[in-house]
């Protein structure tokens, strides 16, 4: 009976292990006027896809992404078009990442750190993206970055600016797991 016990458990993990690390594709786009307005936006985030606008002038979508794990760490893969949505006036846009802390974690809310949330206690930010001019072609755009210090439970798409639109974002983010030397263990000990 123990044999039996022990098999079942086993399997469960095996099970459950790979579908813990398995990634989640998210989808946005949003057009931010020349006052740094949303004029449209949306996508699979929370909300319905609602973009938040926080007093610092990020515009952020939130992700539900898995419970916060201190052992783990995250691998962001985004991928989007953009372009200046009126070529005749100059765009600004700034892009970048961000997550929740574990201390939002900690206080067990169901739903992202959204305004009127204190984005310094509560949000950490990568920003890999920043342009000035005049842009009246699509441009492509790919970028990957890594989370080592633990796996947050939220993660967002933040721009900022004036005058640009934003399609065909998708963000592929996936928990990383393991320790032998080819995995995330190792890639998260080179950073320690």
């Amino acid at each position: 009976m123990k044999k039996c016990v022990i098999m079942l458990v086993l399997a469960l993990l095996m099970f459950a292990l790979p579908a813990y690390s398995q990634p989640i594709v998210d989808n946005f786009f949003i057009t931010v006027g020349p006052g740094g307005n949303i004029i449209a936006g949306g996508g699979s985030g929370y909300g319905n896809g609602e973009w938040y606008i926080y007093p610092s002038g990020w515009i952020n979508e939130w992700f539900y992404d898995h419970p916060f794990d201190p052992l783990k760490g995250k691998e962001y893969t985004i991928e989007f078009d953009w372009m200046s949505n009126e070529p005749g006036i100059p765009t600004h846009i700034e892009v970048a990442f961000n997550w929740s802390t574990p201390e939002w974690s900690q206080l067990g809310l169901s739903y992202p750190p959204i305004p009127p949330t204190h984005e310094e206690l509560y949000i950490l930010r990568h920003s890999f993206m920043l342009k000035d001019g005049y842009f009246p072609t699509m441009q492509h755009f790919v970028y990957t970055y890594y989370v080592w210090p633990y796996n947050p439970e939220w993660i967002s798409i933040d721009v900022r600016g004036s005058n640009f639109t934003v399609v065909n974002g998708f963000m592929v983010h996936e928990c990383k797991i393991g320790t032998e030397e080819s995995s995330w263990g190792s890639i998260k000990a080179d950073f320690k």
